[in-house]
């Protein structure tokens, strides 16, 4: 191809100018990662076309991706072979079953009962009582037999104790032991005035009980009819029932005054009963 003048003006200058600033335009446009590698551009006529320059387009290399070294791999475990049965069967017939020295035995439950308290016994006077009223009647008997002794004097002079083998001496006696005790059992722990008013009762009784019971065993032992106006005056009647009070007086006094220490004994053990109850409700709320 035959070289251009310098010195000759090119017509063709202008459009080739205008060719390369579009295909500057068109490589700014291109991404980075792209390189233009433009060929040495040689003198071409003025008439011919510019060829198109090769590009070279450059991929991005991945990295390669190295997997981790195996991790080395124990060898198995030696299978493990179970003795055999029949030794063991031999074994176990061979010796004697042994057995237990002692079983264990669960106590039994136990049930526990709280028993609240009980009320105390009160002490009476009347068995006590009624062996003084005994011991006085035999202390009656004394006093009326030397009250018959001076009776029997006074009216006739005789000094004999005849009387004492007679039922008129003991009758008298076994009424007031009678009527004592009778007292005794009504007032138990009472005061002596109680007993004061029942030695009225005794003298009393031995009065009138006398002259009833001898209506009775003339009557019905020796035959004779007697009657009550007979034995009204009679002195050893008299002198018995004056006696019968005065020894039921006294010894009521005794029989009081032991009545009164039952009665605080009572009372002592009342209140230690109720104190016992009060904290027995208080440990069972």
């Amino acid at each position: 191809m035959a070289e251009s003048d310098p010195t000759t003006p090119n017509p063709t200058e202008p459009e080739a100018e205008a060719q390369a600033d579009a295909e500057a335009l068109e490589e700014r446009i291109d991404t980075a990662e792209v390189r233009i590698v433009e060929a040495p551009a040689e003198s071409e006529p003025p008439l011919a076309e510019a060829e198109p320059v090769p590009v070279a387009v450059v991929e991005p290399v991945e990295e390669a991706v190295v997997p981790p070294p195996p991790m080395p791999v124990a060898p198995p475990a030696p299978p493990v072979v179970p003795p055999a049965p029949v030794a063991a069967t031999e074994h176990a017939a061979a010796e004697p079953p042994v057995e237990a020295l002692y079983t264990a035995v669960t106590p039994p439950q136990q049930v526990v009962y709280v028993h609240a308290p009980v009320p105390p016994r009160l002490g009476s006077n009347r068995g006590i009582g009624s062996l003084i009223a005994v011991a006085g009647a035999v202390v009656f008997g004394v006093l009326l037999a030397g009250a018959w002794w001076l009776v029997q004097y006074a009216a006739v002079g005789a000094t004999g104790v005849s009387y004492l083998a007679t039922w008129d001496f003991y009758i008298p006696v076994a009424i007031f032991a009678i009527a004592a005790v009778v007292v005794v059992l009504l007032v138990n722990r009472a005061r002596w005035g109680a007993h004061v008013l029942g030695s009225l009762f005794v003298g009393a009784a031995v009065y009138f009980g006398s002259i009833g019971v001898y209506l009775l065993l003339n009557a019905l032992i020796f035959k004779q009819v007697n009657t009550f106006d007979e034995f009204m005056g009679a002195p050893q009647l008299i002198v018995a029932a004056v006696l019968a009070r005065e020894v039921a007086v006294w010894f009521g006094w005794f029989i009081a005054r032991r009545g009164r220490r039952v009665t605080e004994r009572n009372a002592a053990a009342r209140t230690d009963f109720e104190q016992r109850l009060a904290e027995f409700h208080a440990e069972t709320r």
